[in-house]
């Protein structure tokens, strides 16, 4: 299932999101629970396996793979992918040295394991 909801729809919601969001439809996404009532993209929760992330906010869920280039990181996981522009506000980074996810928080534009 590629969309468990879709928020701020009132028609057909499926269609109206590829509409505002096109570069949605090629994501690899299961479970997602998104919000399309602004003309930014607001992600709820669910999981990005890959795909091309342009603008908006993503407040939870899992990434795992793909690029991103704007919006603000509130919560989740990050497991893979590039980060290109935005603020990264806090969550969990799989650490490859340690093998294990760790409590990541961005302050003055550099990370910190909490």
């Amino acid at each position: 299932m590629k969309f468990k909801s879709i928020i701020g729809s009132k028609y057909n919601a499926k269609k109206e999101a590829y509409k505002k969001f096109p570069w949605l439809k090629d994501a690899e996404i299961e479970y997602a629970e998104v919000d399309i009532s602004r003309n930014y993209l607001i992600w709820k929760n669910g999981y990005w396996k890959n795909g091309y992330w342009e603008d908006g906010t993503w407040e939870n869920g899992t990434w795992q793979d793909g690029i991103w280039q704007n919006g603000t990181w509130q919560d989740g996981i990050w497991e893979h992918g590039t980060w290109k522009n935005g603020v990264w506000e806090g969550g969990r980074m799989w650490s490859n040295l340690l093998q294990m996810y760790q409590d990541i928080t961005q302050e003055n534009g550099k990370f910190k394991v909490n």
